[in-house]
């Protein structure tokens, strides 16, 4: 499991491929254009099924010890469509190509650009859906008592980031801001970035760049309201304090 702290949140935040200690393999931080290549409800569904719980498959699958990595060996070795789409997360997340489930030793074999034979077992898996959590979905999960009070702190802006981006499903078709909303008002409003700029962003990273931008502007909004005389009790703080800026 991992431990999200400033260090591990700026190394997301440039993008670069993430060493994963359990595999030796790598997890890829993918950029907007990527994910637009891909296809983005292509992305979403992958995601969601990456997501899967434990407790989900057992209700469909009520087989003692069953969980989401021995269920994807399962169908890793049916010619379906979902192993298709499972072979393309693990190639979308980490790189994996020649995926070879093996039923016997609980594991799949993969191969990651010019290595071959790497093997990931349950352990690893699961520190790929904590990357997944907390780079595409906006989690994470870590022991309460482990954690500092900035963690604490940084763990509560996560969550409510998960939580917002979950009642955003539920918008109406005329509530919704779709993704090509997003990528459009933040190239429209920032004038340092054009959109080949946008295109190269990761996508963690642009949602980090678009909150940011929003606080600014409230910022401004209520620094003018101030000027202009308004009694406001709340206490004002600068667009680049940290405190809240995964709201």
């Amino acid at each position: 499991m991992n431990l999200v702290n400033e260090d591990l949140k700026l190394k997301i935040l440039k993008g670069d491929p993430i060493l994963l200690k359990k595999t030796n393999g790598f997890f890829i931080h993918r950029t907007i254009g990527e994910i637009i290549d891909y296809e983005y409800t292509e992305f979403l569904k992958i995601v969601q099924l990456f997501l899967t719980s434990n407790k989900e498959i057992q209700e469909n699958m009520p087989i003692p010890g069953m969980s989401v990595f021995f269920y994807f060996l399962l169908v890793l070795n049916n010619n379906s469509e979902l192993s298709s789409m499972i072979e393309n997360g693990f190639n979308f997340f980490i790189g994996a190509e020649k995926l070879i489930p093996d039923m016997e030793n609980k594991k799949i074999i993969y191969s990651y650009k010019d290595v071959d034979n790497i093997e990931l077992n349950e352990e690893g898996f699961n520190e790929i859906i904590e990357y997944i959590k907390i780079i595409y979905n906006g989690s994470f999960i870590e022991e309460e008592q482990d954690l500092s009070e900035a963690e604490r702190r940084m763990k509560e802006k996560f969550d409510r980031k998960r939580r917002e981006r979950e009642a955003a499903k539920k918008y109406d078709n005329s509530d919704k801001v779709n993704f090509s909303d997003m990528l459009g008002g933040f190239t429209v409003r920032n004038y340092s970035f054009d959109w080949y700029k946008v295109m190269k962003l990761p996508y963690y990273t642009f949602f980090f760049l678009l909150k940011k931008l929003r606080k600014y502007d409230d910022y401004e909004v209520q620094l003018r309201v101030r000027l202009a005389g308004a009694d406001v009790k709340e206490e004002l703080h600068h667009w680049l304090s940290g405190d809240d800026d995964e709201d």
